[in-house]
């Protein structure tokens, strides 16, 4: 009996097929004419797909994903000589079209450099398909949606020009701004951290976050604030000072600014 994963799903995201191809024995070349009724991604991880499209042959090497919208026409190869590495997701729903534009995930080859994350999210979830564990469709779909948001970033981050280790240095910075959130370090402080000018990390951060150094750090003393308000029994001067603001009344406005609500109403 001939089986196909090509199916329109009515959930809001679900994936039809993953895996993982080793290409190097052979050469290999796919044409559908009329392409698929759901979406397909390639994922290149190592080596070259060619493309074949209105202009021409197009190379992909590794660091790039494939995206074929529903219908469109599919033609492409693998040489063995390149000993490519290619992973392959074929997916649909009812928000895929929303989840694509929010994520900025658009055109037909889509950067997103050499990921050790990305590659781990999307091993693990190829193995999640393969195995089919109970509740691996629920599984699946979380493992897209992750890996997608996680290529929407990433591919931000290359068109902002803000490189892979640089980006590790930011998540590093907005471990450390947690972890110290009482203690108001300045900006300069986490600069130096990164081994950079004031102005350069703030420039780099702005891009890895979109939000400056100040905004992440007022954000995260508000978020903690009402926790702090909504889950325990300090007053309103004990969470100002938990969270390193010894002005109460600035403390109220800020809370109200972020909030629309005062402090005692997020109780």
């Amino acid at each position: 009996m001939y089986f196909s994963s090509e199916r329109v799903s009515v959930k809001p995201l679900e994936m039809n097929s993953c895996g993982i191809q080793q290409l190097g024995d052979r050469d290999r070349t796919m044409l559908r004419r009329d392409g698929r009724v759901d979406y397909h991604v390639l994922y290149i991880m190592k080596g070259t797909c060619y493309l074949t499209e209105a202009e021409g042959e197009i190379a992909v090497p590794e660091g790039n994903l494939v995206l074929y919208l529903p219908g469109e026409r599919q033609e492409y190869a693998f040489r063995a000589v390149d000993d490519t590495v290619s992973g392959y997701i074929h997916f649909s729903g009812t928000e895929v079209p929303e989840i694509l534009g929010r994520l900025g995930l658009s055109g037909r080859v889509i950067a997103v450099g050499e990921s050790g994350e990305a590659e781990r999210v999307f091993r693990e979830m190829a193995s999640e398909y393969q195995l089919k564990k109970p509740f691996w469709e629920d599984a699946c779909a979380a493992l897209l949606l992750r890996f997608l948001a996680l290529a929407g970033r990433l591919s931000r981050d290359l068109a902002a020009g803000v490189a892979p280790a640089l980006r590790h240095r930011m998540d590093d910075v907005c471990r450390a701004m947690h972890r110290e959130a009482a203690e108001n370090r300045s900006v300069g402080d986490y600069a130096r951290m990164c081994h950079l000018s004031e102005g350069r990390f703030t420039h780099a951060f702005k891009e890895s976050t979109g939000l400056s150094p100040k905004q992440y750090m007022m954000r995260i003393k508000v978020d903690a604030a009402c926790q702090l308000l909504a889950g325990t029994g300090l007053s309103v001067a004990e969470v100002a000072a938990a969270v390193g603001i010894e002005d109460v009344n600035y403390f109220s406005r800020l809370i109200k600014k972020y909030t629309g609500r005062s402090p005692s109403a997020q109780r």
